[in-house]
């Protein structure tokens, strides 16, 4: 289990960046919300923090979201229970591409504050359950 209480936000888009970290802000229970535009910046940061819950897009420039799923492993502190995929992408390959790699969570776009908060409130409930104190 991640000792964490950050969160570590991925998507290539600002608008969905800017709405997550609001939603995250708004739940009050992380210490501090990291964003990464892309894949790639994901990667580094993955590779240097631990995260108890990590939001990403699917679609991303220079590395996608199925490719960040293949980097969990067990020289990795952050866990794939931490995971929610964050994506329009309803495409059935996609969507299978992703469970094959570990993700469990999904959130699809759009998505309101509420559906945020349900999916977010579950992952920390299994992760982190003292931070929903």
């Amino acid at each position: 289990m991640p000792k964490t209480d950050d969160v570590l936000l991925i998507d290539d888009d600002r608008d969905i960046l800017d709405t997550l970290e609001m939603y995250c802000e708004n739940l009050g229970v992380f210490r501090n919300i990291i964003k990464a535009k892309d894949g790639s910046e994901a990667s580094k940061k993955l590779a240097n923090q631990t995260f108890c819950v990590i939001l990403m897009d699917v679609n991303m420039p220079r590395k996608t979201g199925v490719d960040l799923l293949k980097e969990f492993d067990k020289t990795n502190e952050n866990t794939l229970e931490s995971v929610i995929i964050v994506s329009g992408e309803l495409n059935k390959n996609v969507i299978t591409s992703a469970i094959a790699g570990g993700a469990k969570n999904f959130l699809v776009k759009p998505f309101d504050e509420d559906q945020f908060t349900e999916k977010v409130t579950g992952v920390l409930k299994k992760v982190r359950p003292d931070l929903l104190d």
